[in-house]
């Protein structure tokens, strides 16, 4: 006759597997929970795709390291000049010298206000900013901070900005805000770059710029959380 089992060694072995199904469950979630924080933690996009890391600054960032950073492979900063027809980022001219000193590229950009007109920012502009516009194209940052104007408005008061700032840098001018905000003004300098806010790569495919986190920390950092930006080249 063939030999019977005991009924408690088969209940061993059920619960052996039982419990070498949880441990192996219990590891695999450890290791997928740690590659999501670690992905939500330094999101940056593939960087052989991406290879150009840059950061977006304005006063409310506080003084910061710009040696520190670029020895953290960042090799460009967008830094907050102007707002509307009168505000002025405390910090631009500190983080413009302290940046281009640190020999990393440098990109300047205004906050586009509804209220106030094309000229008047214009002017606001060249009175604070003057010469220091970097060696990136300058950037018109546009988003629905109030109720948006109606779309010929809109566009109409844009596209005499960008006008008016070519004309009297020379230099190319480039449109910064979300999906849904570019496609209201695309018809505003519609061959000239654009810089994409969106944590969506598609959203990003053709951009010139592509900005995919607002809170990230960079890879290899530190603590601090950056607007950060990449780009397959520096124009």
């Amino acid at each position: 006759m063939p030999r019977v089992k005991p009924i408690y060694s088969n209940t061993f072995t059920k619960r052996r597997r039982t419990w070498i199904t949880v441990i192996v469950v219990l590891c695999l979630a450890v290791l997928v929970g740690g590659v999501l924080w670690l992905h939500l933690r330094n999101p940056r996009p593939n960087a052989q795709q991406y290879p150009q890391l840059g950061v977006r600054i304005s006063q409310t960032d506080g003084s910061q390291d710009f040696d520190a950073l670029k020895k953290q492979q960042v090799s460009f900063v967008y830094l907050k000049a102007t707002e509307g027809a009168s505000y002025f980022d405390d910090n631009f001219d500190a983080n413009y010298s302290q940046a281009t000193g640190s020999n990393l590229r440098v990109g300047v950009y205004h906050y586009f206000s509804f209220s106030s007109t094309p000229r008047k920012q214009a002017a606001s502009f060249y009175k604070h900013v003057g010469g220091s516009i970097g060696d990136l194209p300058l950037a018109i940052e546009v988003t629905n901070y109030t109720t948006v104007p109606k779309q010929a408005e809109l566009t109409r008061n844009l596209q005499q900005l960008v006008t008016l700032l070519q004309t009297h840098y020379g230099v190319q001018v480039i449109l910064m805000g979300t999906p849904a905000m570019l496609a209201k003004v695309k018809s505003v300098a519609p061959t000239a770059g654009r810089m994409v806010i969106s944590s969506k790569a598609r959203a990003a495919k053709s951009a010139m710029f592509w900005e995919y986190a607002a809170d990230a920390k960079i890879p290899g950092g530190g603590s601090t959380e950056y607007h950060c930006i990449v780009a397959k080249k520096l124009p």
